[in-house]
């Protein structure tokens, strides 16, 4: 009986543990995107999500394919995990410069708007940074944020995701 409050316990903490999702894209001369998982650190996730955006890997080699799951389930997944997000850092740079001048401003107002709403909306710590670049054509930046969730809300999420995918390729 012990060990078995004792276990209970422990998948109760483990399920209420938050883990720290580090996210970094970058679109520069070497563009790529990379994520970070760390439980309760965040600022150690993005540094590791950083780091893989930095460093490109090579392309895989055109052998076996892996088999993945099909997009409804992920879908179905994504859609019960994504109430129980919270995002608590975003923080985007960059450069934007269009061939015309009054096209770079016009468009660098729009995205500061587009991420001053998202921010909004997010409620979480935003920084951004838009600098219009009026002599030559560039797209440069980085968008980086850090969002927390429990590990339970995953596990609930996958199981209820699987189930509805299941019930939706029996019945049709």
């Amino acid at each position: 009986m012990r060990a078995f409050v004792i276990a209970l316990l422990a998948a109760a903490l483990l399920a209420l543990t938050p883990l720290k999702v580090a996210f970094c894209a970058r679109a520069e001369e070497k563009a790529g995107a990379a994520l970070g998982v760390f439980p309760c650190a965040g600022g150690l996730a993005l540094r590791i999500a950083r780091a893989r955006a930095q460093h490109r890997r090579p392309a895989r080699e055109s052998g076996k394919k892996k088999k993945r799951p099909p997009v409804s389930l992920l879908w179905a997944i994504v859609r019960r995990l994504l109430a129980h997000v919270h995002v608590e850092q975003l923080r985007a740079q960059g450069d934007l410069g269009l061939d015309d001048a009054a096209a770079t401003a016009l468009a660098t107002g729009l995205l500061q708007a587009l991420l001053r709403a998202v921010g909004a909306a997010a409620g979480a710590r935003v920084a951004f940074g838009v600098r219009p670049d009026f002599q030559k054509r560039r797209l440069r930046g980085e968008l980086a944020g850090i969002a927390s969730l429990r590990v339970g809300h995953i596990i609930a999420a996958a199981l209820m995701g699987i189930w509805e995918d299941y019930r939706r390729r029996k019945h049709g």
